[in-house]
């Protein structure tokens, strides 16, 4: 009785933001309709990025209140999430491991660039070792997702770990607005721009963003299942990464360092990576049975995986408006200038490096 009450009140709190997401992503879906029709241009004006733009510009005018904040961290963290997983019905398994081999080097170089651009840089500037880890951490594999994966294991303070996740989202920010349309400038293939966007951009929600808008400005359609495909085979290596940096770190530092057991590790694994590939498996073995099925046709088929990624669409445009309506610039103002300024380096380096091994590997 006790649990089911608890489980009342949290949908009570969360009902408001999920409404207020809900209702920025309508107008939005709406509005670029409304724009793209004025111009006469099919997509020029992005539903995505219209979403997270409104967002901002509520927060930092008229405000967000407190009430708010429950249900726009649900909309960040859940709904974005299981977009990801609906998301994966567009790609079949060979796809995935396809785009996910091929990508694989680009994605080694930049992990690897990343880390030691952001060690080197925190060394150089004399900034605490813990939060250079940190921001090494989530500019090279995924944001805060890693940040706090890594925390516990180099002891980290809960200042530092605001700070850092504060320094990567503002830049993923930046880059998921600016990257999609600077692979359009340097005139690169769809394949190439779902490598440079899933490999250079932090967050996994910030690479869907990114490859959605490019898909929606640009006319293109796989661009930003590509880039997610990538994003996540780099999400995988928190399993390799994160204990390795831990290691370093406590070694560095003269304490006893801990070996991760294979329980720990499975913990790095995001959930929605496993539902992204179940959506896939599924996605293949209606592709092999339908085609010659006498219940479910072919373009039945079609229709339900291009219902499903519609939904999965209007979903990441919640996430990406509650992003927006959760986005305080006054805090830019608070994060000091060596960490801001660790956050772009790396940040520049790793999508310089990302363009630079698509010219060599591809």
């Amino acid at each position: 009785m006790k649990s089911k009450i608890i489980s009342n009140q949290s949908m009570k709190n969360i009902i408001p933001g999920l409404l207020l997401g809900i209702a920025v992503a309508i107008f939005s879906y709406y509005a670029s309709k409304y724009l793209n029709n004025l111009i006469d241009y099919k997509s020029l004006v992005s539903s995505i990025l219209l979403g997270i733009m409104i967002g901002i510009i509520i927060k930092n005018t008229i405000g967000v209140n407190k009430i708010f904040a429950t249900g726009l961290d649900f909309n960040v963290k859940k709904i974005l999430r299981i977009g990801i997983v609906i998301l994966g019905i567009r790609l079949s398994i060979s796809e995935i491991f396809s785009i996910g081999l091929s990508g694989l080097p680009i994605i080694i170089a930049c992990i690897i660039t990343g880390l030691l651009a952001g060690y080197l840089l925190t060394r150089f500037l004399s900034l605490p070792s813990k939060l250079g880890v940190l921001i090494a951490v989530g500019t090279s594999i995924c944001g805060a997702s890693a940040i706090v994966a890594t925390a516990p294991g180099i002891n980290a303070k809960k200042e530092e770990i605001a700070y850092s996740i504060t320094v990567i989202t503002i830049f993923g920010i930046l880059a998921m607005i600016i990257y999609p349309f600077l692979a359009n400038i340097l005139e690169l293939s769809e394949k190439a721009t779902g490598l440079f966007l899933g490999t250079s951009i932090h967050e996994t929600a910030q690479v869907s963003g990114a490859g959605l808008i490019y898909d929606e400005t640009f006319g293109t359609s796989n661009v930003g299942k590509s880039a997610i495909t990538v994003k996540l085979v780099r999400n995988l290596s928190m399993i390799f990464v994160i204990p390795f940096m831990t290691i370093m770190y406590k070694k560095s530092t003269d304490n006893n360092s801990q070996v991760f057991n294979l329980k720990e590790i499975s913990k790095l694994i995001p959930m929605f990576i496993i539902g992204f590939f179940l959506m896939s498996l599924i996605r293949t073995t209606g592709d092999i049975l339908f085609t010659s099925s006498t219940l479910i046709n072919t373009e039945s088929w079609k229709d339900i995986t291009t219902q499903l990624t519609s939904i999965s669409k209007f979903m990441l445009i919640i996430a990406m408006a509650s992003v927006g309506l959760t986005t305080d610039i006054k805090s830019i103002k608070s994060l000091g200038l060596k960490p801001f300024l660790v956050g772009i380096v790396v940040a520049t380096i790793v999508g310089t490096c990302s363009l630079i091994c698509i010219t060599i590997f591809m």
